[in-house]
């Protein structure tokens, strides 16, 4: 309830009559309006800070693009092994599975994914049975996780 100031039309004085007039400002709302607007702030600078602070300088960027471009020319330049000329698979290894570092530099297969060979590979992770990764790969294998199987590149081997 408001007081609103009307004249009547009958006499000169001024009175004041309750109305049913909704408050344009209410006393009681303005602690609320204040810590909403504290809070809207808060969150507006908070995500100010953040986004910015997440940005990465123009430093580092150059860094990283000359160190992917140093390992790109690192691995074009490095030449592979030829294929295996020699090799015999012993019956029932055919199918088994090896893992193999699809880049320029890679050429041996490792009998397992955390060998630390393999975690430097900078291409493409596939694994692939024991004969396809000799016949159509033409990788050896690894001299740390595989070299129990050395004895398939042995020519001298009896058999």
């Amino acid at each position: 309830m408001a007081a609103v100031l009307i004249k009547p039309a009958q006499t000169k004085n001024y009175t004041y009559i309750c109305a049913n007039i909704t408050p344009i400002m209410n006393f009681r709302s303005i602690p609320q309006l204040v810590h909403r607007a504290t809070g809207l702030f808060t969150i507006i600078i908070l995500s100010g800070i953040l986004t910015t602070a997440c940005q990465p300088t123009e430093e580092k960027v150059v860094e990283e693009a000359v160190t992917v471009t140093n390992q790109v020319t690192a691995a074009d330049t490095t030449e592979r092994r030829p294929a295996p000329t020699f090799y015999i698979i012993p019956k029932g290894m055919e199918r088994k599975r090896m893992w193999v570092c699809d880049d320029n530099m890679s050429d041996v297969f490792h009998k397992s994914n955390t060998c630390e060979l393999l975690k430097g590979c900078t291409g493409i992770f596939k694994n692939v049975s024991l004969q396809r990764a000799i016949e159509e790969y033409g990788r050896y294998n690894c001299e740390i996780c595989s070299n129990d199987l050395a004895d398939i590149f042995n020519e001298n081997k009896v058999r």
